[in-house]
């Protein structure tokens, strides 16, 4: 054997290095095994590079919502933000509930869990793939292409499929299998989508505020959001389109709002124009809706609306005319053709079952001494950073597996 150890964490994202911490604190011997060249390399992504590292309003889970909760129950966030404390971590809130390092720097984070590791005495094996894990007796074999290493307990906290530039995959996916866990198929979540081509035509880098709503194929709401929605090359983008992507399958309809956050109504709207027309007659007629949005969005609405626009002023438009540009800028439509895919997606949909673990300690209720937590589990949340807040909860947990320290 290359090593032996109490506890062998597969994975060095946020739950991995949270599990490795407490258990190397509570005595027992530990060691990581990261793929990469580096730990927490999601870590340095999430919050746009500030880490969004928990939320302190309610929680938004899907999957597992409710394994999620039970998690919570297990691990308060009263207790995590604890944790980042002695971890010499201040948390910052902003809007939504959202907490931050105090610094803004996600390697604040990172440096602190190197410091804790360190500390505690973790191995971290760099480079190091997992390819099997097979159970021998009362302990684990883990085969690397550097030699075997066994363990007494293991954690797979690899993380799931999205974001494989930074080293998503389906490795913990294919372990978890081996000992005859159920793997909920991955997709896409908190990812950008991609619509019909006509209507974002020429709107590519336009940011715009407004609310967004998904319906599905037969007119059902399936989510509404809002928030700063930004136009790409192949579709729409930002947190409010991004949080949409678990639902939106293709031939879903996308309408997004431009103007209820300014106007109360279309009949508010409609008499602004009514009298804006009177101003801007001798202009071009998307110039009616200057003021409310940028040229080029309003070239699309009047578009949309069935606007003849060729040779045609702004005095020209008809009231009927008038009226379909105001309800255009309250239901501005796109069909969905689907999403930018696991590649860009920021957290995986999907995973393993979770009714096959212990929310205490995140042992397989199959397999002895095998835990699981973070994004390899069947549980994802919105933006605003839950999915840190879940994997380092539940990694705390199955570091512990079971044994309370009162500071932690």
């Amino acid at each position: 054997m290359a090593g032996t150890f109490d506890f062998a964490v597969i994975g060095g994202g946020a739950a991995g290095l949270a599990a490795a911490t407490v258990a190397a604190e509570c005595g027992d011997r530990t060691a990581i095994f990261e793929k990469n060249n580096a730990i927490g390399r999601k870590i340095s992504a999430s919050g746009n590079g500030r880490c969004n590292l928990m939320n302190s309003g309610r929680l938004k889970y899907f999957g597992d919502s409710a394994f999620a909760e039970k998690v919570f129950l297990n691990f308060s966030r009263d207790r995590l933000q604890t944790y980042w404390a002695t971890s010499g971590i201040r948390l910052s809130e902003e809007i939504e509930g959202r907490l931050y390092p105090c610094t803004y720097q996600s390697a604040t984070v990172t440096d602190a869990f190197k410091i804790r590791l360190k500390t505690a005495g973790v191995s971290i094996f760099l480079q190091y793939f997992v390819k099997t894990i097979r159970k021998e007796k009362d302990f684990f074999v883990l085969s690397t292409e550097q030699g075997d290493f066994r363990a007494d307990r293991v954690l797979i906290s690899c993380g799931g499929s999205a974001s494989t530039k930074l080293g998503g995959s389906e490795n913990g996916y294919r372990l978890l299998e081996t000992f005859g866990h159920e793997i909920i198929p991955p997709k896409a979540a908190l990812c950008p989508l991609t619509t019909d081509s006509k209507s974002i035509s020429g709107l590519s880098g336009i940011r715009v505020k407004g609310s967004v709503t998904l319906k599905d194929v037969e007119g059902n709401i399936l989510q509404k959001e809002s928030g700063e929605i930004l136009f790409t090359e192949t579709g729409i983008s930002g947190i409010c389109v991004m949080q949409m992507a678990r639902w939106a399958d293709p031939g879903a309809l996308i309408e997004l709002d431009f103007a209820g956050r300014i106007f109360a109504d279309e009949e508010e709207l409609m008499h602004m124009l009514i009298q804006r027309q009177k101003q801007v007659s001798y202009f071009t007629p998307e110039v009616i809706l200057s003021g409310v949005i940028v040229p080029k969005l309003a070239y699309a609405v009047l578009k949309q609306a069935g606007i003849e626009m060729k040779g045609r002023k702004a005095g020209d438009l008809r009231l009927e005319e008038i009226r379909r540009v105001a309800e255009k800028c309250f239901c501005y439509r796109l069909t969905v053709t689907g999403n930018r895919g696991l590649e860009e997606a920021q957290v995986t949909a999907g995973g393993a079952n979770c009714s096959e673990f212990n929310p205490r300690t995140m042992e397989s209720y199959r397999i002895r001494g095998l835990h699981a937590a973070g994004e390899v589990l069947n549980v994802d949340g919105d933006c605003g950073g839950y999915n840190l807040m879940f994997a380092t909860a539940s990694g705390i947990l199955a570091g512990l597996n079971g044994r309370k320290e009162s500071d932690i």
